[in-house]
């Protein structure tokens, strides 16, 4: 059985030996093996790079902060970015690649996500943890949007095989119209029929989510908790309509083809998150 593996990209900025130092150490608890990428995006410039001689050069600066690194085990090429690092991932069968910001400009804590991110996320058929703060790399409050598909169901399985002992609140989103008090009136309604009708697909929404919980059969000892969550679909609104669920960790799945919905819950996010493929 192959070892657990994980991916990181350089850039030999502060923020990636930020990312670089926690991959480690969540990489170490795995009893996994890491891997480290370098791309040289292709450009009139590029050509006249030597590769070898960058990748010594290369693991020489990072031998200084990081004793652990093993020379067979970075990777120094040339091409585009979202490609080549795809690429590695596939190649090695990788397990998750983990990353920061786009690079040199904004620090960790400033996270705003770059093209590189974004292009990466697309690209990848790997998973990505996409790191927001600079902290360990260890969880206990999880939140997992959920559309209850099978994708999704697959995503929540990996989620905890990946951190085991860590809590998670499955959410489902669910979206309500406003009502004004000119619609009431003009349907001859009263306030009370809508929020019985409001709260008659709350319950539905719940039950189906329960029943959908049950169906993935995860072992007893995984604390799961499951909200159906009356939102606006608005991102921007996202951290406000969800404030009283704790998390450390933001999971969503996605297909190759991610949505511009999970991409600004990603970039709203104050925590991490973390993107299934």
């Amino acid at each position: 059985m192959q070892k657990f593996t994980t991916l990181v990209a350089t850039d030999f900025s502060k923020s990636s030996y930020v990312v670089l130092e926690k991959a480690i150490a969540f990489t170490r608890k795995m009893g996994g093996e890491l891997h480290l990428v370098h791309v040289v995006e292709s450009s009139f410039f590029s050509k006249k790079v030597d590769l070898d001689a960058l990748k010594e050069s290369g693991f020489l600066e990072l031998g200084k902060n990081f004793s652990s690194l093993k020379k067979e085990n970075f990777h120094c090429v040339s091409g585009k970015v979202k490609v080549e690092i795809a690429n590695i991932a596939q190649v090695l069968n990788a397990d998750i690649i983990i990353m920061g910001n786009s690079g040199e400009t904004h620090f960790l804590n400033e996270f705003l996500m770059g093209s590189h991110t974004k292009e990466i996320i697309k690209h990848a058929q790997t998973s990505l943890l996409v790191m927001k703060n600079d902290h360990e790399l260890t969880y206990n409050d999880i939140m997992v949007l959920t559309d209850m598909s099978e994708a999704s169901a697959a995503a929540i399985k990996r989620t905890a095989q990946l951190f085991e002992g860590a809590k998670m609140t499955l959410v489902n989103l669910y979206y309500l119209m406003s009502t004004s008090a000119i619609e009431i009136s003009r349907y001859g309604l009263n306030e009370e029929d809508v929020a019985a009708y409001e709260n008659s697909i709350k319950e539905e929404s719940q039950k189906e989510l329960e029943t959908f919980v049950n169906s993935l059969m995860l072992p007893k000892e995984i604390d799961v908790t499951a909200y159906s969550l009356r939102s606006s679909l608005n991102p921007k609104m996202f951290q406000k309509e969800a404030v009283g669920i704790e998390r450390d960790l933001l999971v969503i799945h996605a297909t190759q083809n991610v949505s511009f919905f999970a991409f600004d819950i990603l970039e709203q996010s104050t925590t991490d998150v973390l993107v299934i493929k």
